[in-house]
């Protein structure tokens, strides 16, 4: 029946708010309550959630016989499931307190169930519950018989790791200065540990039970080394932290001390003084920690006696410690035959988990294998199935390369032959220009001062006429000599000859053109401003030709070592990439070509309806 109640109580916590898990954390942390009974005495200020944790663990403590706890313990495991991360780690902890305070024999049983409770802090990362259950992991070890070292200085680094905070340092310090104490005495105690701990007896931060558990044990060391003034000083202060704490568990702690006072008296020759202490330190309860104190109770009031000659009283006294030794080494050994069976036990099933483990990882090896040897044959075949694909687009690169190369020299072939056509043109209007000019030219000027000359009458309309008609011819011969040989471009450059072509044609009022230039200083290379002039002619041809345009621009921009020439025109554009293909191309591939020539760049931006801009970059 108790088991289906806890249950309930149980399945009530999960719907614990998650400020309740750091409510009790709070006072499980801060007051080192180990009962939680005393958590509820203290505050009248706990919210429901922790409440119910609360008397849940006070029902555990107080419901169950260790019968009850094996049936508990059957139905944990359904349990369990259905609770939340901190109701399974509280059922942990709680758990473990109600082995280690209520059952003398039951240590091992309490550290599993604080492993338990740390594994479930450790899935989950939280640094406040892992140092929860570490403190418990290391208080039982510290108080019981089952004195692991490795273990528990295993314990001390993970603490070390998790420690999130100046109390949880102090914590550590600790337990890491009572092991030592504890395990080799005076040998290797820590004085950097105990200056750091004594300074936090003094923190407002550090609670007070802590406070005094420090001071008790830095108070032993210092009896044990002979220094009994400051040892006895560090106990008073010890009594007056305990005497201020108000919960039941600090019985336990403050009657240890004075059983440390009473030692302490015993090591000073004063008897009467220390039976005084014993007499204090005496407890009706007889759980395992106030049976524990009851044998050093017995053997210093043996030994106090005996100073005191009262030698039937030490023999009594003396009697009761060996009672209460055997009985505690009996529950030693038999809490070490157990721990030894678990041990052996885990060993078995670690044994069986390995030989399973082997099966599995043969079994893993063959399949690891044939898979290998599958990805092996799939890896041969996609390196063959690659490398064949390689060769055919080297091969593949290696014919474009070749069509490119010969598309290269048919182009430098086409180019060279531009550049000689170009020079044929040019050397055949030179010799026409100079045909014109020198023989033509100066026959007409002879021809007409002879006429000019003749003994006519001089207003006869047909000699008027004829003189007319010979002057109109003389002219005509004159300018097509200057035209043929770039009458301006040979004397003053490229900007007046373009100039000029664009007074001609603004003479036409058929096309108004514009010439700007912008830094052309001096003059170039011949050849390279008769190429340019060429090249402007045939794209002015092209506006008149096809654009319908009503007005054009060419600008001239000089940077340092380059020549920027833009063309410009608002007529009705054209489809850039249908002229290329046609088979006239407006002249504008052999004009590209000319300009590559050059090592220029030519680009042509042409919008339907919006006209043409030609940009020509020319290093000169």
């Amino acid at each position: 029946m108790r088991c289906k109640i806890t249950y309930l109580v149980l399945c009530l916590v999960t719907f614990c708010s998650a400020q309740s898990k750091y409510e009790i954390i709070d006072y499980l942390r801060h007051s080192e309550f180990h009962k939680a009974s005393d958590a509820l005495k203290t505050s009248k200020t706990l919210q429901n959630g922790t409440k119910y944790l609360l008397k849940f663990q006070v029902d555990l403590y107080k419901s169950f016989n260790s019968i009850e706890l094996d049936k508990y313990f059957i139905e944990e495991s359904n349990l369990s499931n259905d609770l939340k991360s901190f109701d399974r780690f509280y059922y942990h902890m709680a758990t473990g307190d109600t082995f280690f305070f209520n059952y003398p024999n039951k240590d091992i049983e309490a550290i599993s169930s604080y492993k338990s409770a740390l594994n479930e802090a450790t899935s989950k990362n939280d640094s406040i519950l892992i140092c929860e259950a570490l403190k418990k992991i290391l208080f039982v070890h510290r108080i019981s018989f089952l004195v692991d070292n490795s273990t528990y200085e295993e314990y001390l680094k993970m603490y070390k790791k998790y420690a999130y905070d100046a109390l949880e340092e102090t914590y550590l310090n600790y337990y890491d200065l009572s092991f030592k104490f504890k395990n080799f005495y005076v040998k290797k105690w820590d004085k950097n540990i105990e200056f750091y701990l004594l300074e936090k007896s003094t923190d407002i931060g550090t609670p007070p039970y802590l406070k005094g558990k420090i001071k008790q044990l830095v108070g032993f060391y210092y009896e044990m080394i002979g220094e009994f003034s400051r040892s006895e000083k560090l106990y008073d202060e010890v009594l007056v932290l305990f005497e201020g704490l108000n919960f039941d568990y600090v019985a336990y702690d403050r009657k240890t001390t004075l059983i440390y006072k009473a030692i302490l008296e015993v090591n000073r020759e004063k008897p009467e003084k220390a039976i005084y202490y014993l007499n204090q330190a005496k407890s009706d309860k007889t759980d395992k920690l106030f049976t524990i104190n009851r044998m050093y109770i017995d053997y210093w009031a043996s030994q106090a006696n005996y100073k005191l000659a009262n030698y039937k009283a030490a023999y009594d006294y003396n009697s009761s410690y060996e009672y209460l030794r055997d009985s505690l080494n009996e529950f030693k050994y038999s809490t070490i035959l157990t721990e030894l069976e678990t041990k052996y036990q885990t060993t078995e099933k670690e044994k069986q988990i390995l030989v399973e483990q082997q099966k599995k990882k043969q079994n893993r090896n063959i399949a690891l294998t044939l898979g290998g040897l599958l990805l092996f044959g799939s890896l041969i075949f996609y390196l063959v199935q690659k490398n064949t694909t390689k060769k055919r687009k080297l091969a593949e690169q290696q014919q474009l390369l070749e069509q490119q190369k010969v598309a290269t020299l048919l182009k430098e072939q086409e180019l060279s032959s531009i550049d000689a056509m170009i020079a044929g043109q040019e050397k055949e209007r030179t010799k026409v220009a100079n045909e014109l000019h020198d023989d033509l030219g100066s026959l007409m000027a002879t021809v007409k001062l002879h006429f000019d000359n003749v003994k006519v009458d001089q207003k006869d309309p047909a000699l008027i006429n004829a003189q007319k008609l010979l002057d109109e011819a003389y002219q005509k011969i004159r300018g097509m000599a200057h035209s043929k040989n770039s009458g301006v471009m040979a004397n003053q450059g490229l900007l007046p000859a373009v100039k000029k072509m664009a007074k001609t044609i603004n003479e036409t009022n058929s096309l108004k053109v514009t010439v700007e230039d912008f830094g052309l200083g001096e003059r170039m290379e011949n050849s390279l401003e008769l190429t340019i002039f060429r090249i402007i002619q045939e794209l002015i041809a092209n506006i008149i030709k096809h654009s319908k345009a009503h007005t054009a621009t060419i600008q001239f921009t000089q940077h340092e070592d380059r020549l920027n020439i833009i063309v410009e025109d608002n007529g009705g554009g054209f489809d850039m990439a249908a002229v290329m293909r046609s088979q006239n191309g407006m002249g504008l591939g052999t004009i590209e070509k000319r300009i590559e020539h050059l090592e220029g760049t030519f680009t042509v931006d042409s919008v339907i309806g919006k006209g043409t801009s030609i940009l020509i970059d020319i290093p000169i």
